[in-house]
């Protein structure tokens, strides 16, 4: 999956329209990012990039780049 791709997934997960997300936006500005979309972002990491990632470090990032970030596999990058 690539970046672009990923990006349209976190649209759906925070029922944006597709193509709204850029990674530059904070999470605290974005109306549904939530616990439920936290354990949909959780589930897409793992079933799509086979990243295992916990809440605590997501409660570390700031801006959906950071989760983009956070989602990477560590050999590869998403671009």
């Amino acid at each position: 999956m690539n970046r672009d791709q990923f990006l349209l997934e976190m649209d759906e997960i925070l029922d944006l329209p597709p193509g709204t997300l850029r990674g530059d936006e904070k999470l605290e500005d974005l109306k549904n990012w939530d616990s439920t979309s936290l354990i949909t972002f959780i589930a897409l990491a793992e079933s799509n990039v086979g990243v295992s990632i916990s809440p605590g470090q997501i409660v570390t990032c700031s801006t959906v780049a950071d989760l983009l970030q956070l989602a990477q596999p560590e050999s590869t990058s998403l671009k």
